[in-house]
């Protein structure tokens, strides 16, 4: 036995020294060149190492390995190798090309240029040398020299299919589109299965918008190369613009199955989120398609995500990634310009405006920004001239019409009718321009035109859905109910989708105390779109004054459902309300995990935490959001330190906070802020005057000034900052709303609700004009139902505002509807127990329900605070609930 042993031991050390004699460096290179030819460039260069660790000197071994590491894009590592093959053989002439082709690779074509012009002279028949001189010439966007370059290689070699795709790339980049595509036709007679040549056919495809073109190409691609994964992304994108979802899904999911780490199937699937406008669920397959393979295209619709979602800081920081790289991608601009537009941050809109008209002179968008920014800086003319060469590029655009006719109006200029009108003639059926109108015919008391001009836009379309809520509206103010369900109807018949006729008529119902019909407004509006949040927050309020807890909370527990921010703060607002306060903070913590990086959420449970004395819980929440948001983190800092008035914690914040963004005009607001709330009005003063400094033209520095002398009492300062923002922004919905309070505080009521009317035709939802119209308009008998529509409006807008909750109880209870007051009133004192005012209105609803030794406990408490507007008539109430239980007595 052990004999046979042996000899089977023998025969495998036998067949082992057989098999490493056969290894020879010779035999490593040859299999090294054979992997290189079927593509598998990795396997090659592990046979040309071991090759080279037989032989260090082994100069054709040394050389293919400069190839594979050009195949592998480490370029590095294969100019080395080619530099040690020169130290091996000086005389040899190969390496100059590989060289220049390496040079090339690296965008060095004045590196490239005179290694290859070495090489064709001593190869002046090679076709391969003209094509790389052909590439450095495209490098300095020589296009004309590329061309003859690739001309010469090609009648050296007819059949060189590089030189010939090399070819097309140039003509594309001559715009020789034509040119192109007969040397891709000619290329793929030949080979009609040639993989460049498809692709080259592709983006001419794209040149001439031929999509179902492309789409076919793609998916010729696709089905002769399966494991070419972006002609699959690009026939899935193509789908995703036809509409054919279900078949891009699985295309998604066949290709995240097959390539789990690889970019495109995560890009498809962000791409059909985004087309389904589920844009939060999009960003994270782009942030991963981004991880795996970064390219610009991913960047771009992970910054329209983010755009889509609110998150605009978040997109410019995707979006200025794609300019910084492509100067030339116009959308980017535009969208960067749009959002710092939103943001009001005119400097850096003009700059994308610049960038837009020097890419296209011949683009009205540019023009259009810039004007939208120089509006923003006060510079009503300049915006105006702005304007008016946007629509000498293109006179019958409905846009810019309505924008000259609006801003001609508010510089008070006549003339902004006649744009108007134009704007209807240019874009039936013009809906914003005929609104604008109608406001402008009904404050000039031209009743019978404002009518008009509405009736004259319906066309038996949708459209005529919001001009039948325009004329209800108009009916509601007239106190002619009839007409406004009339209207209200036809809003319906035109538009069944349009859920903004459902919204109106359940604040009219809930206006004339028919909160059972208001409910089923909204039932309507949820069958149209059952996951709709507005419309289940907004039924939500409504069961919420009938005091129908279970129903209240099955609607926010939908809506918390849809993933949606707003809805984890409401529903936990409810549950604190109802002084459950382990449910309110489950409720929150699950919508930190879906949205960890929302401000709102967590200013909302660090809020909470600090009421209750929390304040290192609290503080630890916004240290985790300033890891991921600096800015936000610290402001949220500030915002808590002030709140517990730690006022030198909060002021090193806020000057951290400066420090960190000393050139943008915000880091200095909550520094002023902090000085306010010590009293120091003149410090905050000279802060906000540091702001201006910085940025001078921005308004919002200036509205906050303005306010800030009107919280201070201070109405005569702050008139003059209120009237120089409106000088330059005449439609400025905070600077009308701010004037509107002052003219109020002097006893110029009427002029106030103008004032107020006007900020809320500037801004529907602008709450604080809202807020304080319906305040005015509780007080008189005539206007007290068209206060609970304001008061509604602006409660559906900010729903967790203490202030705008008791605005509602408040008018509720002048509508001598008691018991749903305090209901309302009772949520509003959940977010603020101690608000004073709030106290007072809770204590009118008990008195007018009878509840008089509740009401008298609340108003001692109430007249015990510090003084607030109504702390006389509070009093006076307390008293005469005094003198009538003497009276009893």
């Amino acid at each position: 036995m052990q004999k046979k042993l042996a000899i089977i031991l023998s025969c495998l050390l036998a067949l082992l020294l057989l098999g490493c004699q056969s290894n020879t460096k010779e035999s490593l290179n040859a299999k090294g060149e054979s992997l290189f030819k079927e593509g598998n460039y990795n396997g090659a260069i592990i046979h040309y190492k071991n090759a080279l660790e037989k032989d260090p000197n082994y100069v054709d071994a040394r050389f293919n390995l400069g190839l594979a590491y050009i195949e592998t894009k480490k370029l590095d590592q294969a100019e080395r190798e080619f530099q040690k093959v020169l130290l091996l053989n000086p005389y040899d002439k190969r390496v100059n090309l590989e060289l220049g082709r390496i040079a090339n690779l690296q965008n060095k074509p004045d590196k490239a240029v005179p290694l290859l012009e070495k090489y064709q002279a001593d190869n002046p028949k090679d076709a391969a040398v003209y094509e790389q001189l052909a590439f450095s010439a495209a490098l300095r966007r020589d296009f004309a020299q590329s061309r003859k370059y690739l001309e010469q290689s090609l009648a050296l070699e007819p059949g060189r299919i590089s030189a010939q795709l090399g070819l097309v790339r140039t003509l594309m980049d001559m715009q020789d589109f034509a040119a192109a595509r007969a040397e891709v036709d000619s290329i793929l007679k030949k080979d009609p299965k040639d993989h460049p040549a498809l692709h080259a056919l592709a983006q001419l495809q794209a040149v001439d918008h031929d999509n179902e073109g492309m789409l076919a190409t793609y998916t010729k691609i696709a089905g002769l190369y399966p494991n070419d994964l972006l002609a699959r992304y690009k026939a899935g994108a193509l789908l995703v613009d036809k509409g054919e979802l279900e078949k891009v899904k699985a295309m998604a999911d066949s290709m995240l199955k097959d390539y789990p780490n690889k970019a495109e199937g995560y890009k498809l699937r962000g791409l059909l989120l985004y087309k389904e406008k589920n844009y939060h669920d999009a960003i994270l397959p782009f942030q991963r398609a981004i991880q795996l393979q970064p390219d610009l295209e991913s960047y771009y619709l992970l910054g329209l995500c983010y755009y889509q979602t609110g998150s605009l800081e978040l997109a410019v920081s995707q979006l200025q990634t794609v300019v910084d790289y492509n100067p030339s991608f116009l959308p980017a601009h535009m969208v960067l310009g749009d959002i710092f537009l939103r943001q009001r941050r005119a400097p850096e809109a003009l700059a994308q405006a610049q960038a837009v008209q020097r890419l296209n002179p011949q683009d009205p968008g540019g023009y259009a920004m810039q004007a939208d920014a120089l509006l923003m800086q006060g510079k009503a003319d300049e915006a105006l001239a702005g304007y008016d060469k946007a629509s000498s590029l293109a006179p019958k655009h409905y846009g810019l019409l309505l924008k000259k006719g609006l801003l001609r109006l508010a510089m008070g200029k006549p003339e902004g009718e006649q744009d108007l009108k134009n704007a209807l003639e240019a874009g039936p059926p013009a809906i914003d321009a005929r609104l604008a109108l109608h406001a402008l015919y009904q404050r000039t008391g031209r009743d019978a035109e404002a009518k008009k001009v509405l009736s004259d836009g319906l066309t038996g379309t949708k459209t005529d859905a919001v001009i039948y809520n325009a004329l209800a509206r108009d009916a509601v103010e007239k106190r002619d109910f009839a007409a406004c369900d009339d209207y209200i109807a036809k809003a319906k018949q035109a538009d069944p989708g349009f859920l903004k006729t459902y919204f109106n008529a359940a604040a009219y119902r809930l206006a004339r105390n028919k909160p059972d019909q208001a409910v089923a407004e909204y039932d309507q509006a949820l069958a149209q779109d059952p996951n709709n949040v507005a419309a289940l927050i907004g039924q939500a309020a409504v069961l919420d004054i009938q005091g129908k807890q279970a129903e209240v909370l099955a609607d926010l527990e939908k809506a918390k459902a849809t993933g949606d921010p707003r809805a984890y703060i409401i529903l936990a607002r409810y549950y604190q309300k109802m002084k459950q306060d382990d449910k309110v903070m489950a409720v929150l913590d699950e919508g930190m995990t879906k949205h960890p990086d929302d401000l709102n959420l967590v200013q909302t449970k660090a809020g909470i935490l600090m009421a209750k004395g929390e304040t290192n819980k609290a503080m630890a929440l916004y240290s985790q959001l300033e890891n991921v948001n600096p800015w936000a983190g610290t402001l949220a800092k500030i915002r808590a330190w002030a709140s517990a008035r730690d006022f030198t914690k909060a002021e090193l914040a806020a000057e951290k906070l400066i420090s960190m963004s000393p050139n943008q005009p915000g880091s200095y607001l909550p520094l002023a802020s902090i000085k306010e709330a010590q009293g120091d009005i003149d410090g905050a003063a000279k802060v906000l005057d540091q702001a201006a400094g910085v940025s001078p033209d921005n308004l919002e520095v200036l509205i906050t000034k303005g306010e800030m002398f009107q919280r201070a009492g201070k109405p005569d300062q702050a008139m003059p900052v209120f009237e120089a923002v409106l000088q330059r922004d005449p439609e400025n919905a905070s600077a009308l709303t701010g004037k509107g309070m002052i003219l109020q505080m002097h006893g110029k009521r009427d002029e106030a609700i103008a004032a107020y009317r006007m900020a809320v035709e500037s801004r529907r939802d602008f709450t604080p004009a809202l807020n304080n119209l319906a305040m005015l308009y509780v007080e008189q008998e005539k206007t007290r139902v068209q206060a609970l529509n304001l008061a509604m409006a602006a409660f559906v807008s900010s729903s967790s505002d203490p202030r705008v909750i008791d605005t509602l109880g408040y008018v509720l209870l002048r509508n001598n509807r008691a018991a749903e007051a305090q209901r309302v009133l009772d949520r509003a004192l959940a977010i603020e127990p101690n608000n004073p005012s709030i106290i007072y209105h809770m204590a009118m609803a008990n008195a007018a329900l009878g509840k008089k030794q509740e009401a008298l406990a609340q108003l001692q408490t109430a007249v015990a605070a510090n003084d607030f507007p109504e702390k006389g008539n509070a009093q006076q109430l307390m008293k005469t609930l005094q003198q009538n239980a003497e009276v009893k007595q």
